[in-house]
């Protein structure tokens, strides 16, 4: 195998694949990334740890067919650290490889690509097809509240419930849910999936800023999704996701309508004092179109005010704060609605001139003196 290709895109695409190798692995092919060159002028790289498989493909001059297994780690950093231009990459057949640029030049030894656990695109009619942008928020709206538990498995993931055109993305983690509703037109789907938080994550730092689209096709116990010259293999999750709509609270005995960055800026303030190893709820005392917020520790005491409009029972709850700024960072929306039934039921937060968003937040019980 031989090739020459610009350094920077090389660099780029090793960086996309990265994602899915293996740290470290008791097979020691995991921890390598699979190269192929053909004759249409393809290079083709390929990381895979078993849960999840990237491919990225880019153009490249080649002299040579061929393949290898290259160590991920050795390769970056040998590709990171040579100078701009075109690189020549080659190896001969016990995978002994070259690398050169200018006078920079590296001997390394590769691994048989035979012994890479191969993907293979499998295309389907069960497919989706969303705005980059669009799918990129939504995971940003969903992904701090998808679980890390193990032993809840199918909550380790986001539930993507597509129905009537519409896609809805849902993460719980116990204390927490986030729900996001998408219209995404013309589907010939009604189903739902888990797609692993991991997935999501990797997915949304692999899209660019440019415009277009990601297909989402879903064959058998696998998503496969194609972005541009990038195509990301995932195992789906399997097992029943929790009945989210059941635990949405339909009524309220208190309303409360704000400026969201108001309520954001007063948790900031009132939360000061609250820090890693010294954690305490946030007070919320809430009545007469205000909201009196408070946290006592020992490092001392915070106190904020801030105006709103409040409809229904006075009341007084107390939260975890990163969760309350989770939500509402999320929301997207100059203004939201905070729904309280007590101070033991959950917070439901929501646009006021939207329905593509609901935030449920669990509150924490306040010491009484």
């Amino acid at each position: 195998m031989k090739f020459t290709c610009n350094k920077s895109v090389l660099l780029e695409n090793i960086n996309i694949v990265l994602k899915a190798v293996s740290g470290k692995s008791n097979a020691p092919i995991l921890e390598g990334i699979f190269i192929k060159a053909t004759s249409d002028s393809n290079i083709k790289l390929l990381g895979n740890d078993l849960k999840i498989a990237i491919e990225a493909n880019f153009p490249g001059n080649v002299e040579e067919e061929g393949a290898v297994v290259l160590n991920a780690k050795i390769l970056y950093e040998i590709i990171s650290k040579l100078p701009d231009g075109d690189v020549s990459l080659s190896c001969d057949e016990s995978f002994k490889t070259n690398i050169e640029l200018n006078f920079s030049k590296y001997e390394i030894y590769g691994l048989n690509p035979q012994d890479f656990p191969a993907v293979d695109y499998r295309d389907s009619d069960i497919k989706i097809s969303v705005d980059k942008q669009k799918m990129k928020n939504v995971i940003r709206q969903v992904a701090f509240s998808i679980g890390t538990d193990d032993k809840k498995i199918t909550l380790t993931g986001a539930l993507f419930d597509i129905k009537d055109n519409i896609l809805k993305v849902v993460s719980l983690d116990g204390f927490r849910l986030s729900y996001r509703k998408l219209d995404i037109g013309s589907t010939l789907i009604s189903d739902s999936y888990i797609i692993p938080g991991k997935t999501l994550n990797d997915l949304s730092k692999i899209i660019d800023d440019e415009e277009g689209n990601i297909e989402l096709c879903f064959t058998g116990n696998r998503v496969n999704i194609k972005l541009g010259n990038v195509i990301m293999y995932s195992n789906l999750i399997d097992g029943d996701f929790f009945n989210y709509e059941h635990i949405i609270p339909t009524s309220s005995d208190l309303t409360v309508t704000a400026a969201t960055k108001d309520i954001v800026d007063s948790i900031i303030r009132s939360s000061l004092v609250i820090t890693p190893d010294v954690k305490s709820p946030l007070k919320l005392e809430i009545s007469q179109n205000q909201i009196y917020m408070s946290a006592v520790t020992k490092n001392g005491k915070a106190e904020d005010t801030v105006s709103c409009e409040t409809k229904g029972n006075d009341l007084t709850i107390g939260f975890n704060h990163k969760y309350l700024l989770d939500a509402l960072r999320a929301c997207d929306s100059k203004n939201i609605k905070m729904e309280f039934t007590s101070s033991l039921n959950p917070l439901v937060i929501k646009g006021v001139d939207t329905d593509e968003f609901i935030y449920l937040i669990l509150p924490l019980k306040l010491r009484t003196n």
